[in-house]
């Protein structure tokens, strides 16, 4: 009986050895991005990689020019630029109010990037949906995305879905100084001495105009670092 009984050991022990190797060579073709890919798919992954890069630097320029929106706010000049100050009140957006002004937009921008694969006609590459998660630092703004795609040739087929860039622009440094001029209050006028010294301080060119009799046009930029080759700017208005 004690024979027996080690006999069945072995044979569970043989069995669950063969499952192990069969899974092995059924599911060592699906590979997560951070592991060791094939030069072809590689080279899927480097283009998804570069179509992000360009996208994020392209989402975070246009924010920037449009104080922390995409698309124009309700409370805009006529001209689209958005009021952070008016009648007292401050409708400056949160940080994390931005941060998903920029996941959004880059997820939508990153699907048309990628023209449904089109350059990889080698391959089929079947994709799910993106979902981007922004972080502002205050040098460099990191783009964790989230983007499934089944990348198949053959009877090989490879999963990547994880893809992340750092966007060198000091949007944090930005933001955070436009936060303290406008946490200055504004009920009394411009702070000029605020100004100077939020300048002085974070390294940045602050410029100003006139928009109309009420209206007061600022722009924060950063010729520290440059983004789509230019100065990285922020703008917005406020109401005196």
């Amino acid at each position: 009986m004690k024979k027996k009984g080690q006999v069945t050991i072995f044979i569970i022990i043989a069995i669950i050895l063969i499952a192990s190797i069969s899974l092995y060579f059924i599911f060592r073709d699906s590979l997560s991005s951070d592991e060791g890919l094939s030069p072809d798919v590689e080279n899927v992954y480097l283009f998804v990689e570069e179509c992000l890069e360009n996208v994020g630097e392209d989402v975070i320029y246009t924010i920037g020019q449009g104080g922390g929106y995409y698309f124009p706010p309700a409370l805009s000049t006529d001209s689209g630029i958005a009021y952070y100050s008016s009648n007292g009140e401050n409708y400056m957006p949160s940080k994390e109010q931005i941060e998903d002004e920029i996941s959004y937009f880059t997820s939508s921008k990153l699907f048309f990037c990628v023209r449904n694969f089109v350059d990889f006609p080698e391959f089929e590459i079947t994709q799910r949906e993106i979902k981007t998660k922004t972080e502002i630092k205050d040098e460099e703004v990191i783009l964790d995305v989230k983007y499934p795609i089944s990348i198949t040739k053959g009877k090989s087929t490879t999963i990547i879905e994880d893809f992340e860039v750092e966007i060198p622009v000091r949007l944090g440094v930005v933001y955070d100084s436009v936060l303290g001029f406008i946490d200055e209050g504004v009920e009394d006028g411009i702070c000029l001495s605020c100004l100077l010294d939020i300048s002085e301080t974070n390294d940045l060119f602050v410029d100003m105009f006139d928009y109309d009799e009420e209206t007061v046009i600022f722009i924060f930029k950063d010729e520290n670092l440059k983004l789509n080759d230019a100065d990285f700017e922020f703008i917005f208005a406020n109401q005196y």
